[in-house]
């Protein structure tokens, strides 16, 4: 007796085996970490970054190539308070009052979350005019902006935008540095292929 059950549980093993095999399914890896910063190191940054840029007053000369002889000049503030970079919710929230020509145009909070956004470029002040201008059916505009500004832009799709405006260069790339960074821990970013 012991030997046939012996035998019985040596024929049934390959079945076992088969089947337990047969149920597996490859798994892919987990996907790799993201390397730098931790996302809390991360969004401290973007957030000691974007409360500390102050006022930008800056002055729009614009002129129209269609009109010949029309000339213009804009002037321009904006300022960003109450910045939260939360990394909790991957959030990034402030407070932004704009003012054109002596009359505040935006006085409102806005927040965006870093997973739903596609990418951070920065652009000069006057490539963002240009494309509003064009939008507002005046594409001959040009204007030419002093001091230089850069825009920090954090774009969700191509018609939902959040900026920021720099004077300097090169701290303008580092911040949108961090955020790319930070829209990668979130999950963000443009996951096309192509």
């Amino acid at each position: 007796m012991k030997g046939l059950l012996r035998l019985a549980c040596l024929l049934s093993l390959p079945l076992l085996l088969v089947t337990a095999s047969a149920a597996q399914q490859p798994v892919s890896p987990p996907p790799q970490p993201v390397s730098g910063p931790s996302l809390a190191v991360t969004m401290q940054f973007i957030q000691n970054k974007l409360s500390g840029l102050g006022q930008v007053n800056y002055v729009g000369y614009n002129h129209d190539n269609a009109g010949g002889s029309e000339d213009w000049v804009t002037h321009f503030s904006t300022l960003d308070t109450n910045v939260v970079a939360d990394p909790s919710a991957c959030k990034i929230s402030y407070h932004e009052k704009r003012i054109k020509d002596d009359k505040v145009t935006s006085d409102s909070d806005f927040w965006f979350v870093l997973s739903e956004m596609q990418d951070v470029v920065i652009m000069p002040r006057e490539q963002l005019l240009k494309k509003v201008n064009t939008r507002d059916g005046h594409p001959t505009w040009d204007a030419r902006i002093d001091p230089p500004v850069y825009m920090l832009v954090a774009r969700k799709d191509e018609n939902t935008e959040w900026y920021f405006y720099f004077f300097d260069q090169d701290l303008a790339n580092r911040v949108a540095k961090a955020m790319v960074h930070g829209i990668e821990l979130c999950g963000g970013g443009n996951k096309s292929p192509f």
